[in-house]
């Protein structure tokens, strides 16, 4: 049952209740795919991790290689129950995300999100076997939740990889779950890494590692789950694993480069794949935008520094902004911005923001040969953050730079190359303000680079 009932529940919780229901439809996209792939672990790395560890140190597995039954049996049997028990959370995680969480899904994306989260199970099957082959009934249930959890956070399942440390978002790779959420998250237009031939290589690569170790393990142990001619075997489950991963690299299976809109745009609204928009008009060699000595929150080029709250979202954040004297440095001016911070939404923000090119948040801008960007901060002791929404959705989520502030004036640097969370190439905005805590605030900014 916590099998079949968590992922739900944590859909639920964080898709809907937190998601949909508060009008961040992405959110409800995005977990709802992420959570799925969370479903696909559990079946085969508990249902192999723990069963087969418990079976094997009770001797049940030496009764049934004895018993007269087809060679692989067991083992077809059980990857056959994980993948089950996978559908299963597959169907109602899709009845929840269409009748509750209102996704825009297709017929044609909720059968590839089922076949992506049933196959998906293989690998972590193969896993789970190689655990349950090395410990003992006893230590199974711990060794497994030690990979399992850490696994699916370092994936990116519970928290989207652009929220991560660079170390972490460059290491994701290594997670199978990794290469299964990415298939699923370009399934519902969500943004995403990588292509989806390569993702199904590198998924039968590590299905066929973990089962040829799982195989050796118990062989080993004289345990013949195979039959008598267990090199035939695996001779065709490695073939078979081969086959697959070449004809995935090959492009038979299709599926390009996948890094796709924000959710809410691209295929998951229309069915058809996200086309990627051209970069943006390059940015001007100038490095300062904005000084605010002239008295205007006017910028070098784009629309001005303006207060925004979150009006436009259903929020109830209120922003205001003014030039004041004594910039930072001893400058003529800076600029302040005040407001309060409501809680109407699950995401609130208050602060200011500059659009670099054309009418607000439709023109982008390339930033990519640009390496730094600067500027002055002080405030009344609250944590602010850079916000710089990019790509091609509106809706998605932007990157978030936290920095603090204080009496005293202090230097903000981002390294843009340093930030691959942000499409640098299409910038639509940037903004500085706050999503927390709710309440008054109040800061100023001055001397802003980008060079």
């Amino acid at each position: 049952m916590p099998t079949l009932l968590f992922p739900i529940l944590f859909y639920v919780m964080f898709g809907i209740f937190f998601g949909s229901m508060r009008g961040n439809s992405g959110q409800a996209a995005y977990l709802f795919a992420t959570y799925g792939v969370f479903g696909a672990m559990g079946p085969g790395l508990f249902g192999f991790g723990v069963s087969l560890a418990i079976e094997r140190e009770q001797g049940l597995l030496t009764l049934k290689q004895a018993l007269p039954q087809p060679p692989g049996a067991y083992l077809l049997a059980r990857a056959a129950m994980a993948m089950l028990f996978v559908a299963v959370i597959a169907l109602m995680l899709t009845a929840m995300a269409v009748f509750v969480g209102h996704v825009p899904l297709t017929f044609s994306q909720g059968i590839r999100l089922f076949l992506i989260d049933v196959f998906g199970a293989l690998p972590f099957c193969a896993i789970g076997m190689w655990v349950g082959s090395m410990v003992s009934g006893a230590a199974s249930p711990a060794i497994v939740n030690l990979i399992f959890l850490p696994m699916a956070f370092l994936s990116g399942l519970w928290v989207p990889m652009q929220f991560m440390p660079k170390v972490l978002i460059d290491f994701a790779p290594v997670w199978p779950s990794y290469h299964l959420s990415q298939m699923a998250l370009s399934t519902v237009g969500a943004k995403s890494s990588g292509t989806a031939m390569g993702h199904v290589a590198v998924l039968a690569g590590v299905t066929l590692v973990f089962f040829l170790l799982a195989m050796r393990r118990m062989h080993g142990s004289g345990l013949r789950l195979l039959g008598a001619r267990p090199k035939r075997t695996l001779a065709i489950v490695a073939g078979t694993c081969t086959a697959v991963a070449a004809l995935s690299l090959s492009g038979v299976f299709g599926g390009g480069e996948t890094d796709i809109a924000s959710p809410g745009t691209g295929s998951a609204a229309t069915g058809t794949p996200a086309i990627e928009a051209p970069a943006g008009v390059a940015a001007p060699q100038v490095a300062v935008l904005s000084n605010f000595d002239a008295g205007s929150a006017a910028t070098a080029y784009g629309v001005g520094w303006g207060a925004a709250g979150d009006d436009m979202r259903g929020g109830n954040s209120t922003a205001a902004q003014r030039l004041v004297e004594d910039g930072a440095g001893g400058s003529k001016g800076a600029l302040e911005v005040t407001g309060e911070l409501g809680d109407q939404i699950q995401y609130p923000f208050a602060g200011t923001m500059f659009f670099p090119e054309g009418p607000p948040m439709k023109g982008l801008m390339d930033f990519s040969g640009k390496k730094t960007l600067t500027f002055m901060a002080r405030g009344d002791g609250r944590r602010y953050m850079v916000m710089v929404i990019s790509g091609l959705a509106v809706e998605g989520i932007p990157l978030m730079y936290d920095f603090e502030t204080g009496p005293e004036w202090k230097v903000v640097r981002l390294e843009i190359a340093r930030l691959g969370a942000a499409d640098w190439k299409r910038v639509r905005a940037i903004g500085v303000g706050t999503m927390g805590p709710v309440g008054p605030f109040r800061f100023q900014i001055d001397d802003v680079r980008l060079e």
